[in-house]
């Protein structure tokens, strides 16, 4: 029998980049209002400054999995525990999933456990892993299946998660962190996180309808793609790639082809440059593996030598700059100032648009010249930064 130490949940967990919780919240508000009208999205619980939790539900989790771009992880929280040693863990997990079992284990499956912020804990990370992938095996054999451990090529990845006393444990929807897509095989020195190209965009208000979409400084391409997917609401995943949860029980009968476009009728218009011909190659192969290379063109060429003339324009004069330039790491600092103050003439020739970038370098306001309308912390890994959006006049 289960103490009263641990409790079973039933939540749907999106974790994404530090302060990115609007962001999350407005992006799966957007995709669900298409695909799912007659659902009311409840109002999130904020878990953090980079995760939400809304209450489970099998239509909302699986469009999460597939289309939400902003997430890194997409959980379906199963319980929690404050137990703090092996054997009273070990219980919790068999108590509560095989319970529950049903749901979300079947016989002959193939799981993997990973553990995240559990430094807490009196027991090491990979005893903890074993002790919950040991519970989870126990349960299902309760109630009369027979799972494999396979780390390799798992049907089923179960999250570990610390947070003050307690451990929670999840079932990893997508079985991979989301920003791993599947159409970057080629990644430039420093290449910009998928998922954060996508809060990017949605912090500059991206409205392919619109906006004409350019990023100057393109590199491997990331802005650009994530901008041609999100316009036209593709999914996350270019196939072999899709989530796991298509094989557990709570998901069989839902649609399981995610294979659609919610926005299909969106023919967005994106324009991106960059200096070096290696990462203008990389960043067409992205594009056409992400199956958006009609909608984005890309040219090798320094921002500085582009006429405005030249480039595309919405029937509305309307559109974003959005890029994501050099921090400092590559180029001298009287460079990389002199990058900056051109950047912000470059910007200055395009009345009427939008500018957005994320710099990880306290002298780029000076040196771009223009005083931002919206300059939020924002950081690119472990580079602490912001997000800066310029309204061009």
């Amino acid at each position: 029998m289960s103490t009263p130490r641990a409790r079973p949940l039933n939540d749907l967990r999106l974790i994404g980049a530090g302060g990115t919780n609007k962001v999350m919240a407005g992006e799966l508000s957007r995709i669900a209002r298409r695909a799912l009208p007659e659902l009311r999205l409840s109002e999130p619980q904020k878990a953090g400054p980079g995760a939400l939790l809304y209450p489970f539900e099998p239509r909302l989790a699986r469009l999460a999995a597939f289309y939400h771009r902003t997430s890194v992880r997409v959980l379906w929280d199963v319980l929690e525990t404050s137990a703090n040693r092996l054997e009273p863990l070990f219980d919790d997990v068999v108590a509560l999933v095989s319970a529950d079992a049903p749901r979300y284990l079947w016989d002959g499956a193939r799981i993997s456990v990973y553990a995240h912020a559990v430094d807490t804990f009196a027991a090491g990370e990979r005893q903890i892993i074993g002790t919950v992938k040991n519970g989870v095996i126990e349960a299902a054999a309760r109630r009369g299946m027979q799972l494999q451990l396979d780390p390799d090529a798992p049907d089923l990845v179960v999250s570990v998660r610390g947070e003050a006393d307690k451990l929670t444990v999840s079932l990893d929807l997508a079985g991979r962190p989301m920003n791993q897509r599947g159409y970057r095989t080629q990644g430039g020195p420093a290449p910009l996180r998928e998922d954060l190209a996508a809060v990017l965009l949605m912090l500059g208000r991206f409205d392919p309808r619109k906006d004409v979409l350019l990023d100057p400084m393109a590199g491997s391409g990331t802005i650009a793609i994530e901008g041609a997917c999100m316009a036209r609401g593709m999914p996350v995943w270019v196939p072999p790639r899709r989530p796991l949860l298509a094989a557990m029980p709570e998901f069989r009968g839902l649609d399981p082809s995610g294979e659609n476009s919610l926005f299909a009728d969106t023919q967005p218009t994106v324009f991106a440059s960059d200096v070096h011909t290696g990462a203008c190659e990389a960043a067409r192969n992205a594009a056409q593996l992400a199956k958006v290379d009609s909608y984005v063109c890309v040219e090798t060429s320094d921002f500085r030598d582009l006429s405005p003339r030249a480039l595309p324009r919405s029937e509305s004069g309307a559109g974003l700059i959005l890029s994501n330039p050099p921090y400092g790491e590559r180029l001298a600092p009287g460079d990389l100032l002199a990058l900056y103050s051109d950047l912000g003439r470059f910007c200055a020739r395009f009345p009427g648009y939008r500018a957005a970038f994320l710099v990880a370098n306290r002298e780029f306001e000076a040196a771009f010249g223009m005083r931002p309308r919206i300059k939020k912390p924002l950081s690119n890994g472990p580079l602490r930064g912001y997000f800066y959006l310029y309204e061009i006049d």
